[in-house]
């Protein structure tokens, strides 16, 4: 079930406990998850490469060990194919192009689907002019936002990302519900490394693990800063998502969220502020060769230099009991970690939701657990 209260998010289910959720984490291989996903999706009215498309970006969070972000969402895109809010059928179409700006309209497309596409032409586009800003309307949730970026840094391009979501916070100040999260995402090439990788929601955790902890019946810490609608902090995952929900640096984080409501969502024609919905969203990317700005060797010489006195301040004079961590670097080696063992885990309210949705498109989970 959606929620359709005023003060839950739009579009995202009521996921409550139930009785028949199974006891987690419970792991499953990927070459099992990756066929009934693309199954799932083809039933729900996807074509094979659609579907593939998007099953590859969700286990791609799902390594990252980012996954709430993951095949947790897969019922909520074919509920969004039931509802009307999506199309599983939709493609992306450039709208307005010149060698430095892209305009393309996601056509309320799933998101893994016409962000990954838009992405491949502004690639392909900053590949001869060495410079890109490309905005796209009418896309959706983007899932793991790091995963377009980090495409993009794959190709040798620093990029910026951001978003527009369904409205969860407010201005400071008040308690109406105005703006998405809104996370940021930057990424950086390194010359024989994996990207260095900022991918950040505007509030102190990401809103995927609250929602995590409301599936699974339990409590979230206080310490979140999370408030009810008297702005009182409260530690049940329910009240938190109908109440206050904090942004970092209070007023900066609303500040930067205003500012990315404007780029993703205001200069890309898409819905903005309370009007953002399922299937109206809007993204604003950067694509940047470092090589038009100065030789890109001695780019990547500076970028070793700046980890390596990362690193001997983390050797040297590092905090009794703490480790220094280049930004995405936990979630780098949790991919390659995940990646050779082939096997993702997910808490008992995704078993019973991927269950629940493979029994309703008549492609039953039979994924076989990980002993």
């Amino acid at each position: 079930m959606t929620n359709t209260d005023d003060h839950s998010p739009r579009g995202i289910p009521n996921d409550l406990p139930a009785d028949d959720q199974p006891d987690g984490p419970i792991a499953f291989r990927l070459d099992e998850l990756r066929p009934w996903g693309i199954g799932a999706y083809e039933a729900a009215g996807m074509s094979t490469p659609d579907a593939t498309t998007v099953v590859d970006n969700q286990l791609w969070s799902d390594l990252r060990g980012v996954d709430t972000h993951g095949f947790q969402r897969v019922s909520w895109y074919i509920n969004w194919f039931r509802d009307g809010s999506t199309d599983p059928n939709a493609q992306l179409s450039i709208v307005q192009e010149t060698p430095a700006v892209v305009v393309a309209d996601g056509n309320h497309g799933l998101g893994q689907l016409v962000i990954t596409r838009f992405m491949e032409h502004l690639i392909e586009t900053a590949s001869d002019s060495g410079m890109v800003a490309g905005v796209i309307r009418n896309s959706n949730d983007w899932g793991c936002g790091a995963n377009y970026p980090y495409q993009a840094a794959q190709a040798g391009f620093v990029c910026f990302g951001t978003t527009t979501s369904v409205p969860n916070l407010a201005p400071f100040g008040s308690r109406r519900k105005l703006f998405g999260n809104n996370p940021i995402v930057w990424t950086f090439p390194r010359r024989d490394h994996a990207p260095i990788v900022l991918d950040m929601a505007m509030t102190p955790v990401a809103l995927g693990k609250v929602l995590r902890a409301r599936s699974e019946g339990t409590e979230i810490p206080e310490a979140w800063g999370f408030l009810d609608r008297d702005g009182n902090p409260t530690v049940d995952p329910d009240t938190a998502m109908k109440g206050i929900v904090p942004a970092i640096g209070g007023y900066k984080g609303i500040g930067m969220i205003t500012a990315s409501n404007v780029l993703a969502g205001i200069l890309s024609g898409s819905a903005h502020t309370g009007d953002v919905a399922v299937g109206r969203r809007g993204q604003f990317f950067l694509l940047m060769n470092p090589g038009i700005f100065r030789d890109r060797e001695e780019y990547y010489d500076d970028i070793e230099d700046m980890i390596g006195q990362i690193r001997a301040a983390g050797e040297e004079d590092v905090l009794p009991g703490q480790r220094v961590y280049l930004p995405g670097e936990i979630e780098q080696q949790t991919m390659e970690s995940r990646s050779l063992e082939g096997v993702v885990s997910y808490p008992g309210s995704v078993v019973r939701a991927l269950r629940r949705v493979g029994a309703d498109v008549d492609v039953p989970f039979e994924c076989a657990p990980v002993t």
